[in-house]
């Protein structure tokens, strides 16, 4: 559930910062631009081998680098090592981009249904190029496309009826969201893009594009309703709490390990599984927007807020070098050299936030003691020219 939630919430801090257009784009470019620059600098020092892990890297005469002898994203290739975490972003900014027509008409209110339709060309279109690069990979792709177009229509028109100008007004608004979630469900676990995935490739990429575009898709429009001067999406399955404890139940995904061809996101060869899976996602989605509604929410602090910007942006070079630190110790495990990220970054978010704050409090201060002084001195100047001109 992690990277479908995390693009959910991405669209919901979309919804929060739109205007007129996508807002903070210009910011997502300089953050991939340094972390991949990062990254770069990262493998100049390492080996340049992919087969270089850092379990087996040590000792290995073709393992030697400069600084490290091993990578630290191993068997994924040159090429993933240099944008490694930064693919998120990357994709970010391709789905603000993809659906800034439908997030235009949504929020701006003044857009004509037509802008609709570039939605749907430019949607189905992107999917459509890497169903065809995919190959025979894909073994039907017509049916795909066909499948896609048709989810697409229906999505969009559902989400027109969010607006309540658009919408019969008998027909709760929450009732628009739960069909948005199973079209999405639909969309996402339900169309056979390939019999099975085993690795990143065409029709994988053509299923996390689509999962995680519907994923931020919900997120905008869910989060849209939550916005000041915008209709109330009243509970309908949360007053009967009981039906969530049993959706929930079935559709928790199994206690056993099983990869699914992939780490970052399993596509799993039955369509019962994959549907079942991605359903559990969905409903996640809605648990934790039903929530953020129910209870009160404070801004994050900026020492966490930055401590978790810079876990994002520098945790492959805080990995490769604690791994070098922790070498021969206790500590050289995956469980330790997590839990060392975490408060390392932490400790950086404190002293990247403390220094600012306190120069900024000081500062303040000797401008208020020095305008006291002077006030203090003009004051003092006016009482001896009005003593003097008494005597």
């Amino acid at each position: 559930y992690c990277l479908p939630l995390l693009f959910f919430v991405s669209g919901a801090a979309s919804a929060c910062s739109w205007k007129q257009s996508p807002g903070g784009l210009v910011k997502i470019l300089l953050y991939t631009l340094f972390g991949v620059a990062l990254n770069s600098v990262l493998w100049g020092l390492g080996p340049q081998n992919p087969n270089c892990d850092p379990g087996t890297g040590y000792g290995r005469a073709e393992c030697k680098g400069l600084l490290f002898d091993f990578t630290i994203c191993p068997d994924s290739g040159r090429i993933f090592p240099l944008v490694f975490q930064m693919w998120y972003t990357a994709m970010l900014m391709a789905l603000m981009l993809l659906n800034w027509p439908l997030f235009a008409f949504l929020r701006n209110g003044t857009c004509h249904f037509a802008i609709l339709g570039l939605q749907v060309i430019a949607s189905v279109g992107l999917e459509s190029a890497f169903v065809v690069l995919a190959g025979s990979e894909v073994p039907n792709p017509a049916l795909i496309i066909g499948l896609m177009v048709a989810c697409e229509v229906v999505f969009l028109g559902l989400a027109v009826l969010t607006m309540p100008q658009y919408r019969p007004s008998r027909i709760p608004l929450r009732f628009i969201h739960y069909c948005l979630g199973a079209v999405a469900t639909v969309q996402f676990g339900c169309v056979p893009y390939a019999p099975v995935i085993e690795h990143i490739s065409g029709a994988f990429v053509v299923f996390i594009l689509t999962g995680f575009n519907k994923s931020f898709q919900l997120g905008f429009i869910l989060t849209v309703a939550r916005l000041p001067n915008q209709e109330e999406a009243l509970p309908i399955v949360s007053i009967y709490w009981p039906m969530m404890v049993i959706l929930r139940t079935l559709t928790a995904p199994s206690s056993n390990w099983y990869a699914a061809g992939n780490l970052t996101y399993p596509y799993y060869p039955r369509l019962l599984d994959r549907a079942d899976y991605v359903a559990g996602a969905v409903i996640f989605m809605f648990v934790v927007d039903r929530v953020g509604r129910a209870i009160e929410c404070h801004a994050l602090p900026s020492w966490l807020a930055n401590g978790a910007l810079l876990l994002y942006l520098i945790h492959p070079w805080l990995m490769a070098l604690l791994i070098l630190a922790v070498r021969g110790s206790m500590l050289e495990d995956t469980g330790s050299v997590w839990s060392l990220c975490l408060v390392a970054s932490a400790l950086l978010g404190y002293l990247t936030t403390r220094p600012w704050k306190s120069w900024r409090c000081c500062r303040f201060q000797a401008s208020k003691a020095t305008f006291e002084s002077t006030s203090s001195c003009d004051s003092d100047g006016s009482s001896q020219e009005e003593s003097h001109e008494s005597a």
